[in-house]
């Protein structure tokens, strides 16, 4: 048994003394311009132009069609508002317990068209690999949440209205019940916000938070879906969920 070990431990010592080991000896720097000057490569573009067009197909497939060019604003306006009722919607119908939805208003990183939509605009709205996200909060913090909402000038949200005064939150209403201090209160949003992100330590306060296997930008195409599915023309609207005093 020992010889055996012997001749496995000097044939692993053979094949690693004739391993070839390579070094750098000199580094030679080269500056290759790009330009419309050079041919294209045939054999390149043959590889992927398939895939190409399938994902062209794709993406290129009109998810909805829209009454008016949607575009974002603060306090609030008809793509905030799109953003966040779309959250909310799609949530609730993954059976997502949240009291209101919120997303931060960097986040929505373009316009959306009159007319088509088509599926790539969606993702240039949502660039990101953002999930769906519930954070809870006790009836207190929850007042200093919407103070920094309405510190920031507004940002979208579903299922509450408020009233910016003097850079504070005042008028609270979610779900159409004034505000309870008492109570405690669970947010929608993303796993980016409760990490922190675009400004957002509020979420530090957070009694808990939970992630969902579910992304935003699938929210948005499913709630889209049924505007195509029902052959309904989408237009949100600034319907005063943001008042400024």
């Amino acid at each position: 048994m020992k010889f055996k070990f012997l001749i496995v431990a000097f044939a692993a010592l053979l094949l690693q003394a004739c391993g070839v080991h390579y070094q750098v000896k000199n580094i030679q720097k080269q500056i290759y311009p790009v330009s419309s000057d050079f041919s294209a490569d045939t054999s390149l573009s043959n590889f992927y132009k398939p895939y190409k067009q399938q994902l062209d197909s794709i993406m290129n497939d009109v998810v909805a069609v829209s009454a008016q060019e949607i575009q974002k604003g603060k306090p609030e306006a008809p793509l905030n508002n799109f953003f966040a009722d779309a959250m909310y919607v799609s949530a609730k119908s993954k059976n997502i317990q949240f009291d209101f939805a919120y997303t931060n208003y960097g986040g929505l990183r373009t316009s959306l068209p009159k007319g088509n939509i088509p599926r790539y605009k969606i993702f240039e709205l949502m660039p990101f690999e953002n999930a769906f996200a519930t954070a809870t909060f006790s009836g207190q913090n929850i007042k200093e949440f919407f103070n920094f909402i309405a510190n920031s000038g507004g940002e979208p949200i579903s299922g509450a209205t408020f009233t910016i005064e003097n850079g504070k939150a005042s008028d609270i209403k979610i779900n159409g019940e004034p505000i309870n201090l008492e109570k405690n209160y669970t947010v929608l949003t993303s796993d980016y916000m409760i990490n922190g992100g675009d400004g957002g330590e509020i979420f530090t306060k957070a009694l808990s938070t939970k992630v969902y296997e579910y992304k935003l930008r699938e929210g948005l195409l499913d709630y889209l879906a049924t505007f195509k599915n029902n052959n309904q023309i989408l237009n949100p609207v600034k319907d005063g969920r943001i008042k400024l005093k």
